[in-house]
């Protein structure tokens, strides 16, 4: 097994192009030299991972079982990935299954962000919030396994590492069905379709076709409190433009990140050329980078909940960003959106379709990395596309 961990391949210093340390010094060589190796031993360990995972906690053959719809009495929704956009995204299913079988108990496994989308939502009947601590989230894990879950459905599409496995199998539900999971026994049904050029939302209508559902409205659900409406209400009628304009900098990555200099010249362009009012949302911890940027037309808005931030989104004309859970916050609302997104047109899984706008109110941007002569990075989309991307929505009567 170390054989196979440390089995770096002789070549990959040689692969890296040397011409590119030719003005620099050794040193400059000798660090990318070891990113290279911590990259690949990284992929080495958690290939390592997968693997144990398998070993100890799979079943050691595949089920036989075949689910009847009858039989269901509860629906556990496994979305401990704690990632908003996804959980945005869900909400159709809830509100799907909850029309058609009405008696079936909607369940919810998921983390603190995410939480907060659904906790408004009366389609579902229960929530569990994990925890930072193993121990509180096993005592969360016993309590679901003694509630016998009919079906659980796991969202994750690639392959198990050691935690989700373990709390699948404690929790242990009658059926359970996982995307692209077929090499996994534990799994009742695995959907292995062909999803990765088409929006998320035709996995959940596969998904949606084997529960018999059949013409899903797949439009997401995103509920408010008057607590959250009252606070962006009030901030947003502050401003009198013509156009109250969402601009979401941030995300997951770096590379998908507007840098101070680009975000600075962006809110430049849109206080000049078009008569709106700029709401910038940051996190608190972000704030004191981009609160320069502030101006009589230009607000720096960090909110303490996640649905505060989408209440301004719903009083809000247009959204721009990069990052995919405020496009589907967007889309929710059915608000004119310009969403940006790096090139994947040379990679398998095609992120800017799957987890598209999936909105005819929006306009999508990507990189163009001209066959790698550019960086694939968001400040590599030119800031005047997006001023005229979103000053074409504007002046567009889409729906």
């Amino acid at each position: 097994m170390l054989q196979w961990i440390c089995d770096i391949p002789r070549n990959v210093v040689m692969n890296i192009k040397m011409n590119q340390f030719r003005s620099n010094d050794n040193r400059t060589r000798n660090e990318t030299i070891k990113k290279t190796m911590q990259r690949i031993l990284q992929n080495k360990l958690k290939s390592l991972r997968k693997f144990l995972a398998k070993q100890i906690l799979d079943k050691k053959s595949k089920s036989q079982k075949t689910l009847d719809i009858n039989q269901i009495k509860s629906v556990l929704f496994f979305r401990n990935d704690d990632k908003i956009g996804d959980m945005v995204v869900s909400t159709s299913l809830f509100r799907e299954i909850k029309q058609k079988y009405p008696d079936i108990e909607i369940i919810v496994l998921c983390g603190k962000n995410n939480k907060e989308i659904i906790k408004y939502n009366k389609n579902i009947d229960k929530i569990y919030k994990l925890e930072k601590s193993f121990f509180k989230n096993f005592s969360i894990l016993k309590n679901l396994r003694k509630q016998n879950i009919s079906l659980a459905i796991d969202f994750y599409t690639f392959g198990l590492v050691f935690k989700p496995l373990l709390m699948l199998r404690i929790i242990s539900p009658k059926f359970l069905i996982g995307f692209y999971k077929n090499s996994y026994n534990v799994y009742d049904l695995s959907i292995d379709m062909n999803f990765f050029n088409k929006h998320i939302s035709k996995r959940y209508e596969y998904l949606l076709k084997i529960l018999k559902i059949e013409n899903p409205d797949l439009k997401y659900d995103v509920i408010l409190s008057e607590k959250e409406e009252k606070v962006a209400f009030a901030l947003i009628s502050k401003y009198n433009a013509k156009y109250k304009i969402i601009l979401n900098p941030f995300a997951a990555s770096k590379h998908r990140s507007f840098d101070f200099d680009k975000l600075k010249e962006l809110v430049n362009l849109l206080e000049r050329k078009i008569d709106c009012c700029v709401f910038v949302l940051c996190q608190e911890k972000d704030r004191k980078k981009i609160e320069s940027l502030q101006t009589d037309k230009t607000c720096i808005a960090s909110f303490e909940s996640v649905l505060e931030s989408v209440a301004l989104v719903k009083y809000s004309d247009a959204v721009i960003s990069p990052d995919t859970s405020m496009v589907h916050i967007a889309t929710a609302f059915d608000k004119k959106t310009v969403a940006l997104y790096l090139d994947y047109s040379n990679v398998y899984e095609k992120i800017n379709i799957i987890w598209g706008s999936n909105n005819l109110n929006a306009i999508q941007l990507s990189v163009d990395t001209k066959n790698k002569s550019v960086e694939n990075d968001i400040k590599n989309i030119d800031n005047i596309d997006i001023l005229n991307a979103l000053q074409n929505i504007l002046r567009r009567q889409f729906r």
